[in-house]
C-alpha cells in the first residue's frame, strides 16, 4: 500500500471511530483520578458498605502464618513442619505460656479453597478474644516470588516492582483522590505514614515504597512522622526561622513560582509543559504554607513517650502504641480526619533478622511477643459493641488491612527460625466492607505451604481502592492484567471485590 493511501485510509478510520464515540487508542474515556466509569456504577460497593478510611499496619520482616492467621492442623504433622515445626519442639507452647495466652491453642476460622479448615493460632489471642472483631475478618491468601525484603517490600506496599514508573504507595492514590474531590485550603493532608526511628534504620529495604508517589503529582504524597523522634517538629511547623512575616514570604514564594510558571506556556497561553521538579516544588510550597492546619491536627500528647511489657519483655518507649494512637485521633479527627494511615511495624523489640518480624535465628518468642503486642495495642482503639467512643475506631468507618511482605518457610531454618517465604501467606482485611458472609478465607495452600489459589500483590491494593470508592483502573495505579481472570476492567473490579472483600455482585 502506498503511504499516502495508508493514510487515508488511517484517517477514514479514525474519522469512523470518533463518529460512535471510540478512540483508535483504546476505549478509557478521559477520567478524573480515581473516577468510576458510569458503565460501573452499578457493580460497586454501595455507599452504606463503603469503609470511609483506611488504616493499613505493614507487619515488616514477614509473619510466621502458621502460629497466627493461617494455620491447616491437618497438613505437617508427619515431617513436622508448618504448624508442627515448633510445636514438636516446644517451643510454641513455651512462648503460650510466656505470653500468658490461655484458651486452646488454635481456634477454627474457616474453610479455604481447598476445603480445609483454616485455624488462627496462639499468637493472635488478642485478635480471638474479641469475637465482634473476628466476625469483620477475611484472609486472603497472596503468593508472588520476591523472596528479598528489598523487592518484597516493594510490591507488599505499592503492588509494583522496583523500577516501575507506577511504584507508588496506596497513601499516594487516596491523597490524589480526595485532595482533588475536597480542596480546602487550610486543610491537613488526607494521607499518613507513621513509623518509628528503627524504621528509618533499614533504608535499603525500601521502606519508604509507602510513601513513594510514581507517576502522581507532588501534592499526592503522604505526610511522613517518626513518632518517636518527633521532639523537632513542632518548632519545624511553627516556621521559626520566618517569624510573623509568614503571609509575606508565602506571597513571595508564590510570586516566584507563578513568574517561572509564566516561562513554561507558550506564548503565555495555555497550561505550562510539564515538569515534574516544579510540581514538586509547587506541592513543598504549598505544604510549607499550610504547615499550621498540621499542627492543628498534630497534638502535642500524642508525642509523648512511654513504655511497654510484653511476654515478658519491656522497652522504655513503646513506638507502635505511640503510633496506633496517633493514627487512630487522625482518622477520628473531627475537622480533618485522615483517609488513609500506613503504621510501619517493626515489633516491641526487635527480631535477630533485623526488624519485627524477621525471625531467622529464633520464631516463636519473637513472633508472639510482637504480633501479640500490636494486635492489642490495635484492638485497643477498635470499639467493642455499643461502645461507641468517637475518639475510637468504628469497623463499619474503617477498613483494616494487616499487611506483610512475605511469610514464612514451613521449615525450619537451622535450629530455631524461619527463612522468607512468598510462595503463600496471608493478608487481613477487618471491618469495612467485609461483613456477614464476607468472613472467610480466599485462596488457599497445599501441604508443601505453596499456594494452589491465590491473590496477587495488586489485587490486595485495588481491594483497598474499591473499598473506599475508588476505580483502581488508571496508568498511574493499576491494569486489567493484574487481576486474573479479567478480561475488562469491570471483571476485574468485579473479581477483587468478590475474593479479596468477599462481596458478592
Amino acid at each position: 500500500m502506498k503511504r499516502r493511501n495508508f493514510l487515508k485510509s488511517a484517517a477514514a478510520m479514525a474519522a469512523a471511530a470518533s463518529g460512535v464515540g471510540v478512540s483508535l487508542w483504546g476505549m478509557r474515556q478521559a477520567r478524573a483520578f480515581g473516577e468510576v466509569p458510569k458503565d460501573a456504577q452499578s457493580i460497586m460497593l454501595p455507599p452504606e458498605l463503603r469503609a470511609q478510611n483506611i488504616l493499613e499496619i505493614f507487619l515488616y520482616g514477614g509473619i510466621s502464618q502458621y502460629e497466627s492467621f493461617y494455620c491447616v492442623p491437618e497438613y505437617g504433622q508427619a515431617d513436622s513442619t508448618g504448624w508442627y515445626a515448633f510445636l514438636n519442639s516446644g517451643e510454641v507452647l513455651s512462648a503460650v505460656n510466656q505470653c500468658g495466652f490461655s484458651g486452646d491453642l488454635t481456634e477454627p476460622f474457616a474453610g479455604d479453597a481447598n476445603g480445609k479448615s483454616v485455624h488462627f493460632g496462639p499468637f493472635v489471642m488478642p485478635l480471638r478474644e474479641r469475637p465482634d472483631v473476628m466476625q469483620r475478618v477475611r484472609v486472603s491468601i497472596t503468593a508472588h516470588d520476591l523472596e528479598p525484603h528489598e523487592g518484597a517490600i516493594p510490591m507488599a506496599l505499592a503492588g509494583r516492582g522496583l523500577g516501575h514508573p507506577a511504584l507508588s504507595g496506596l497513601g499516594a492514590h487516596i491523597q490524589r483522590y480526595f485532595l482533588e474531590r475536597e480542596p480546602s485550603p487550610g486543610r491537613a493532608p488526607f494521607s499518613y505514614v507513621l513509623m518509628s526511628n528503627e524504621a528509618t534504620g533499614l533504608p535499603t529495604d525500601n521502606i519508604r515504597t509507602s510513601v513513594a508517589i510514581g507517576m502522581h503529582p507532588g501534592a499526592a504524597r503522604p505526610l511522613g512522622i517518626k513518632v518517636d523522634a518527633a521532639g523537632d517538629l513542632a518548632s519545624l511547623l511553627a516556621r521559626g526561622s520566618v517569624g510573623p512575616n509568614r503571609a509575606q514570604y508565602d506571597a513571595l514564594m508564590n510570586g516566584h513560582i507563578e513568574r517561572y510558571q509564566a516561562r513554561l506556556r507558550w506564548r503565555g497561553q495555555g497550561d505550562p509543559l510539564r515538569s515534574p521538579r516544579l510540581g514538586e516544588l509547587v506541592a513543598a510550597s504549598s505544604s510549607i504554607a499550610n504547615a499550621s492546619a498540621i499542627m492543628n491536627v498534630l497534638e502535642p500528647q500524642y508525642f509523648q513517650k512511654f513504655g511497654a511489657s510484653n511476654c515478658g519483655d519491656s522497652v522504655e518507649v513503646d513506638p507502635m502504641t505511640m503510633n496506633l494512637k496517633l493514627a487512630t485521633h487522625l482518622l477520628t479527627h473531627p475537622i480533618s480526619p485522615a483517609r488513609y494511615v500506613c503504621v510501619i511495624d517493626t515489633g516491641l523489640i526487635s527480631a535477630d533478622g533485623g526488624g519485627g518480624y524477621d525471625t531467622h535465628v529464633e520464631n516463636s518468642h519473637t513472633q508472639s511477643r510482637n504480633l501479640s503486642h500490636t494486635l492489642r495495642a490495635l484492638l485497643s482503639v477498635v470499639n467493642k459493641p455499643g461502645e461507641n467512643d468517637p475518639n475510637k475506631l468504628d469497623l463499619d468507618k474503617t477498613m483494616i488491612v494487616l499487611t506483610t511482605e512475605f511469610g514464612r518457610t514451613p521449615f525450619k531454618q537451622a535450629e530455631g527460625g524461619r527463612n522468607h517465604w512468598p510462595y503463600g501467606f496471608p493478608i487481613v482485611f477487618i471491618g469495612g466492607p467485609v461483613r456477614g458472609t464476607g468472613k472467610g478465607v480466599f485462596g488457599a495452600c497445599g501441604p508443601d505451604a505453596r499456594a494452589t489459589q491465590a491473590s496477587t500483590a495488586q489485587e490486595n491494593r485495588m481491594a483497598a481502592l474499591l473499598a473506599l470508592g475508588i476505580w483502581p483502573f488508571a496508568q498511574e495505579s493499576y491494569n486489567v492484567s493484574d487481576v486474573p481472570g479479567a478480561a475488562t476492567e469491570l471483571q476485574g473490579a468485579q473479581l477483587v471485590q468478590q475474593r479479596q472483600l468477599g462481596v458478592q455482585s
